[in-house]
């Protein structure tokens, strides 16, 4: 069993040096990609928002399986290949073969859009079946029609920024996915309401957001790649590699995410549209405690292949060691603050919505575990492992499937967030196990009781002074009081207990953009 402890100084040898590279790194991408994460996290919450305000839990509703049947659809339109180019555009960029290359990026952008393009139809056609057998809502019938028209767009769009990852950098998945493609979103809702527009307004301006995000894709895809349409140099096309690499992930990307829209279709049969819509708002808080991991799965995904490839275990198992408790530190955090504050939370959204604190407080808690795990996911798929990982998302979904047809027709929501909650506990435990099989790696060790230790002090002391201060115990300004308070508390907690070497490491790595922004800034004053 390899250790992990890095307590000595990162620079004192060539390898503790290349480990501060790859440090440096995780560091640079997973905080721009947090920065977007985050922005972009902060942007959807803003729609969930303006969507409650404008038309109320059941228009929301109606809105919610809309679009969580485009994002099922679009998982079976990218048939693994997004996490296959990835893999294959790092490889190859290794061995410097450019022909390979570009065969595996043009495949990969145009077997997934005949194939959304195919499933468009269906949908299109097959709306109203859904919509009257199915669901007993005529008005998801049109609903559906509209969205179907943005799955071809969100393919494209997220196979070419995919593409773009496998060069080692998430600056253009964050800039178009996470930033630009919800802010046109939201910002066209926002104006087809004023202009009177109803609900299928909103699917529209969702559109519209998704056709410039793929144009934006495939724009930035060209300037990272400019060879990807130079002719002069023939693509080599390794369809079998891909697909057998890809057709696995199909299935563990479609059921990793099942569980979530399990939930929202099952309740959508058996409850109204108004428990849909506030199901959807309170388990779309709970994602929030994933953000940090989605953050770093994309950066590290690469150089996990990378040294895979290489055969630098040793250097692949301290990473992801480290990647794991910081993002379990993070998903700490904001489980914490769901948990503590969740009422106040989705008070913001409207009244009615408050009821959804349960949903919120057994999906957060679930998703701690899974940030717990850290990159466990991506460390099975891109270390040819992607079989193990089927397994394990599709027992994980159809125990969803299971659960969710057992509980939601009595427990109504919270049923269908217990369901949830269990199916990714017990998938992402199976993944844990087969990565200690199979690599001999572990995340867990005695440097996760700081922020533990930390988190628990900083929420006791938000819940006593909620519980003391009057005009603490509710409201916008206790939300943003506490909240404040209680990173302040955590943050202080931790650098009390003292930092580990590669902590303050990444911790430099963050901050150095910051302080060259700020000394060229101060450059020119000093010579006046």
């Amino acid at each position: 069993m390899v250790t992990s402890s890095k307590d000595t100084h990162l620079d004192s040898t060539p390898e503790e040096e290349q480990y501060g590279t790859y440090v440096g790194r995780l560091a640079r991408g997973a905080g721009l990609s947090f920065a977007g994460q985050g922005g972009g996290r902060i942007l959807n919450y803003a729609t969930q928002i303006a969507l409650a305000w404008m038309y109320g839990p059941a228009q929301l509703g109606l809105y919610a399986l809309g679009i969580t049947l485009i994002q099922m659809t679009n998982i079976l339109s990218q048939c693994g290949m997004d996490n296959g180019v990835v893999r294959y555009v790092a490889y190859y960029r290794t061995e410097k073969d450019t022909a390979r290359m570009r065969g595996i990026v043009i495949m990969a952008l145009g077997v997934p859009l005949v194939l959304s393009l195919l499933i468009t139809a269906c949908i299109f056609f097959g709306a109203g079946f859904l919509a009257n057998v199915i669901y007993h809502k005529p008005a998801l019938g049109m609903v559906f029609r509209v969205f179907s028209l943005s799955l071809p767009l969100l393919t494209l769009m997220n196979m070419a920024l995919y593409a773009s990852v496998g060069f080692q950098t998430v600056r253009y998945l964050t800039y178009v996915q996470q930033i630009l493609q919800p802010l046109v979103n939201f910002a066209l809702i926002l104006v087809f309401y004023f202009m009177g527009a109803h609900i299928l307004g909103a699917v529209t301006a969702y559109i519209i957001s998704m056709l410039v995000g793929a144009l934006l894709a495939l724009y930035y895809l060209k300037r990272i790649f400019p060879k990807l349409l130079d002719g002069s140099n023939p693509a080599k096309y390794e369809m079998r590699k891909l697909f057998n690499h890809s057709w696995p992930l199909t299935f563990s990307n479609f059921t990793q995410r099942t569980n979530t829209w399990t939930a929202v279709m099952v309740l959508g049969i058996f409850g109204s549209a108004s428990e849909v819509g506030i199901y959807n708002a309170a388990s779309r808080t709970a994602m929030l405690s994933a953000l940090v991991l989605f953050a770093f799965n994309g950066i590290f995904s690469p150089i996990i292949a990378s040294l895979y490839r290489k055969g630098l275990l040793k250097e692949l198992n301290s990473l992801y060691q480290d990647v794991s408790r910081w993002v379990f530190t993070g998903g700490l955090v904001i489980f914490l603050i769901s948990a503590a504050l969740g009422r106040d939370i989705l008070a913001v959204l409207g009244p009615k919505f408050v009821s959804g604190w349960t949903v919120l407080v057994v999906i957060s808690a679930a998703q701690l575990f899974n940030s717990s795990v850290g990159p466990t996911q991506r460390m099975l798929a891109m270390t040819r492992h992607q079989k193990i990982l089927m397994m394990s998302t599709v027992g994980s979904a159809i125990l969803g499937v299971i659960t969710s047809f057992a509980l939601t027709p009595t427990f109504g929501a919270l049923g269908a967030a217990v369901a949830t909650g269990s199916a990714i506990v017990i998938g992402n435990a199976a993944m844990l196990l087969a990565v200690r099989k199979k690599l001999g790696f572990w995340p867990y060790d005695g440097r996760y009781a700081k922020p533990a230790v930390a988190g628990v002090l900083a929420t006791a002391v938000v819940l006593l002074l909620q519980m003391t201060v009057p005009f603490l115990s509710s409201g916008v300004l206790a939300l943003l009081v506490l909240t404040g308070l209680f990173l302040v508390v955590f943050v202080l907690l931790l650098l009390l207990m003292g930092l580990d070497a590669s902590d303050r490491q990444l911790i430099a790595s963050l901050i150095a953009p910051v302080r060259r922004v700020l000394h060229r800034r101060a450059r020119p004053s000093s010579g006046v």
